[in-house]
């Protein structure tokens, strides 16, 4: 089963090594953790908004990050 990508967001808060290597290489890192081809796409174009919309649907709140 494929992993979301609201799971792969916050683990990259607390997995050192996971945001270290998504630091060198943010595609490669996310199809590697599981990610649907569409969220891959989502941290290929730096689509902000729909990770915006996703974590408000779901009732969590957004962080900004700046990796």
């Amino acid at each position: 089963m494929a992993k979301s990508l609201a799971d792969f967001l916050e683990e990259l808060d607390s997995n050192a090594e996971l945001k270290e290597a998504y630091l060198k290489d943010p595609v490669a890192t996310a199809k590697t953790y599981g990610l649907t081809d569409e969220d891959v796409n989502v941290i290929k174009n730096k689509d902000w908004d729909t990770v915006k919309k996703l974590f408000e649907s779901s009732g969590k709140g957004s962080k900004v990050h700046t990796y």
